[in-house]
């Protein structure tokens, strides 16, 4: 609530919306994955600095500078995703440029470490429904579950020995 950033949980359910969506629609949608492990590397080396901090001003500078319907969520202690629904590869493309210059400024501003965020090895995008085309492109957080249809499901029959032979049954003596 406070930041404006979502839990791992409900980023996941969203991102299931918007891969249904291109299967419906077509409409494009983005990835944007910072990893900031490097960052945190480079921080546990000046004392003072603490990575919640570094997090604070990465959350501050993500929140100012996305749209209120990009999905944002820290997913664990370095790496932030960043759904953009209706936003194709370009428009993914020009947040990241935006977003390493805000981040390397804010880091500058207020712990006088400049230039450690690098875009090209801090961040990832992937773009849908362009990355369809390589499977290795699917979204990582995407659904994993496929649901069987019904016609093909197994029905139970009042036997319980011969549906479930490797359970034992009360009094037998198996």
């Amino acid at each position: 609530m406070k930041t404006g950033f979502y839990n791992r949980r409900f980023f996941n359910i969203r991102l299931r919306e918007e891969w249904h969506r291109i299967e419906r629609s077509g409409s494009p949608f983005s990835l944007l994955t910072l990893n900031i492990a490097d960052l945190a590397d480079s921080i546990k080396k000046r004392p003072k600095l603490k990575i919640h901090q570094i997090k604070k001003i990465i959350t501050n500078t993500v929140r100012d500078n996305t749209r209120d319907i990009d999905i944002k969520s820290w997913h664990d202690d370095t790496t932030l995703k960043i759904l953009m629904p209706e936003t194709p590869k370009p428009g993914a493309d020009v947040l990241a440029e935006k977003l390493q210059v805000k981040v390397n400024e804010a880091l500058g501003i207020f712990f006088g470490v400049r230039g450690v965020f690098d875009l090209e090895k801090n961040m990832t995008i992937k773009s849908y429904p362009e990355a369809m085309k390589n499977p290795d492109q699917l979204p990582e957080s995407g659904p994993t579950v496929t649901k069987k249809p019904i016609a093909n499901s197994p029905v139970r029959s009042a036997n319980k020995k011969a549906d479930r032979p490797h359970k034992k049954i009360r009094g037998s003596k198996k």
